[in-house]
Order: C-alpha cells, then structure tokens, then sequence
C-alpha cells in the first residue's frame, strides 16, 4: 500500500511537471501592443534628463533624435543575427549619437565570438578602412571599455582589382593559408569606420561578411527579446552620450580642448582631444594648434550638449585636412561660433548654448593639444594671420551647397 502512494503521488509530481513543462512552451510571446507598451515611458525619460524641454523647437528636435535611436535600435540590435550577419548603417546624420565623426561611415554587426567569418569585398580609394572588435560594454560610451583588437584593410593582400578576403575565428582554420584576423572570446560586435577626407573624390569601399559554420537562424524567441530589450539601448545609447558631454564639461573644462584619458583605449593609434565650449552669439572661440610633421589623419568637430555632431551636412561643423585651410606657419586656426565671422575654417555652433569641441590625431607623429581663447565675434580677425581671406555670404552658400553635395555622394545606407 505504501508503494502505491509513493508512486501515486510520484505519478502526481511528474503530471505536474510536465504541464507545467507544457505551459511554459506555449507561453505567448510579446505582443505588439506589449512591446510598444514597453517602449511608452523611454521618450519621456529622456525628455526629462536631457534638459531639452524648454521651448517647443527642442522639444521637436529631441523626438526626431529619439525617433533616430529606435531606428538605429531596429537596424543595429532588433534585426541583426550573428548567424547570418550583415553590415548596418551606425552614427550618421540619421543617428546622430556619441559625436559621429563627419569622415567616417560607420557600420556594425553583432557576431558569435565561437563562430567562423570572412569578410570581403572591394578596397575602393577611402583614406583608411579600420575594423574593431568591441565588447558589450562599449553600448555604454560614458564607461571605460577596451577594444580587444582592431584591424586595418591595407594589412590585407588586395588585388588588382581592389578585391580582398579574410576569415576571422578564435584560431586559423587548418590547411588555410589566406589573409586570418584573430577574434577573441569577449567578442560581441564589429564597428567599421571607412574614412574619407575628400568626401567628393574618394571612394567607399563594399564590403560582405558571411557566417562559414553552419549554425541555426534567430527563433522567435530570440528576436523577441531584443526587441523587448529596445527600450534600455535607446535610453542607455542617449544618457550615456549625455553623461559623457557631462563629463568633458566637468573634467576637461569650458572652452579647453585637453586629451582625453577616457577614450585613449578605443583605437590604436589615435587620440582623441575633448572639452566644452560655452560662448554667447557675440562671442567666439579661435583654436590653433600646430599640425604634427607626420599625421595619417585628423580632424575637429563641435557637437551639441548630448554629444550630437551639429548638422554637418548643411552647416560647416567639422574639418579635416582637405577641408581645412592651414596657414603659412603649418597651423589650423578655427573659428567656433554661432554666427559666420567671414573666415574660412569657421565651425558652426548652430547656436547651441553649450557643447562639445572633439579633435583627433590618426597615426601622427605627435599630438599636441590646442590653445583655445574666447573672444568677441567682432575682435575675431585681431587673432588670426593677415593674410587670412574673406569668405562672403554668397561664397559661404556655394561652400555649403557643395559641402552637401559631397556628403551625399558617402555610401551610408
């Protein structure tokens, strides 16, 4: 009798199991409605922490910035798969986060650290194509985080043709002899920079990555919930950049450009020089700095309070080295400011109250930091050499108009 309770109730736990096995195989997924239930609170969030709740122009500017971030959510979390990956569009105009360099086309894919790749395509004329490992810390900018490894397309062999081919794997695959880049364990994603200084004349490459070892496609599961996880990327992409434009300003100072330790890690072989501007409309900043002797490539940007690039597609915001124009002596004397001094290398401020100054130094054979003095719009020229031109409105208008001309002919999409 005691055996036959003991494998009733036996009988009892296992039917229970089971079912409760069952219940939780067929539990539904996520609705539509769920996830945009999810989705409600992040706007006002953000509205709340970004300080740009003041007029209804930045009220309008920040949901169209929010908006860029869901669409960046989508392209670059929700719909990658690291069993069959594919280069997505990252920081552009579009998706203005984290101080996007105007320079570079960014693109990223999520990869498996155990899985198998090659990765293709033609070099095109692009100064430099440089591709990094980056770990899942690197989501939040405002945090220290290290780059495993990053790789340089001109380290490949390149055909006639501007056709090269490359696996990447933890360990190179047996009996091959081809063109391999290491990739490490805490591996999570790829970010690919194609940089151009002749937006007009230079050309982006193309460029395929492929998955060799056979694994499963996404469930629906798994695309559930990235999809569910939407909600803390847009607002860990935005804070983090906030937090960020915070910390230049409290730490490296107003209107001072110093080296930045927190970004020193990012990529080797450059550094990055940041700091905060805050100048009236009646005001402006003059920064000069002499170029090093040697320098693969550099560039200045100003970007606003969240660490968005100004609108470097219809204002001058950015320069680099075929942009620029360097005086006799080898320096760059830039102009920030919100209204146009008339002068060549002015960098428009769109009239932000406050934000922030970046410079970096690409492979250069020194990198000094920048004398920077405020100064009124109307003393501008008392700083800059003689024989520095005047640039007229009607000049200023065809300078932007093939300004964005050019930016236009990059391969974002």
């Amino acid at each position: 009798m005691r055996n036959l309770k003991r494998k009733f109730r036996a009988g009892l736990i296992c039917g229970a199991l089971c079912l409760a096995s069952v219940s939780a195989q067929a539990a539904p997924l996520p609705s539509w409605d769920d996830q945009m239930e999810a989705l409600k609170d992040v706007g006002n969030r953000l509205m709340e922490e970004s300080g740009r709740n003041d007029t209804e122009e930045r009220r309008q500017e920040m949901y169209k910035y929010i908006l860029g971030t869901i669409a960046d959510g989508y392209l670059n979390h929700v719909n990658q798969d690291p069993a069959r990956p594919l280069w997505t569009p990252l920081w552009n105009y579009a998706f203005n986060l984290g101080g996007p360099n105007p320079d570079y086309v960014y693109m990223k894919t999520l990869i498996d650290p155990k899985g198998v790749y090659r990765i293709s395509g033609y070099r095109g004329t692009s100064k430099f194509v440089e591709i990094s490992e980056r770990t899942p810390e690197f989501e939040k900018r405002d945090k220290p985080h290290t780059t495993p490894d990053t790789y340089d397309l001109d380290m490949l062999k390149i055909a006639n043709d501007g056709y090269f081919s490359v696996i990447m794997s933890a360990e190179r695959p047996a009996g091959y002899n081809g063109d391999w880049w290491k990739l490490h364990p805490e591996t999570k994603m790829l970010i690919m920079r194609k940089t151009a200084v002749d937006w007009r004349k230079e050309v982006d490459p193309r460029i395929a990555i492929d998955r060799l070892d056979d694994v499963p496609l996404d469930t629906p599961s798994t695309i559930s919930a990235r999809f569910s996880e939407l909600n803390d990327f847009i607002y860990g992409q935005i804070i983090s950049d906030i937090n960020l434009a915070k910390y230049y300003r409290d730490n490296h100072g107003i209107n001072v450009i110093k080296m930045s330790e927190r970004a020193k890690k990012n990529l080797p072989g450059q550094v990055y020089l940041d700091g905060a501007f805050e100048i009236s409309d009646n005001e402006a900043l003059v920064v000069e700095v002499k170029l090093p002797e040697n320098c693969r490539y550099w560039d200045i940007l100003v970007a606003d309070d969240r660490f968005a690039t100004i609108d470097w597609v219809n204002r001058q915001s950015s320069l680099n080295a075929a942009q620029a124009q360097i005086d006799k002596a080898g320096y760059l004397r830039a102009v920030i400011s919100a209204r146009d001094p008339g002068v060549p290398n002015w960098l428009d401020t769109a009239g932000e109250r406050w934000g922030i100054m970046q410079m970096r130094w690409n492979r250069c054979s020194s990198a000094p930091e920048p004398e920077v003095k405020r100064v009124a719009l109307k003393d501008v020229r008392k700083y800059l050499p003689a024989d520095t031109p005047d640039v007229t409105p009607a000049e200023r208008r065809e300078q932007l108009r093939l300004r964005r001309e050019a930016a236009q002919f990059r391969q974002l999409w």
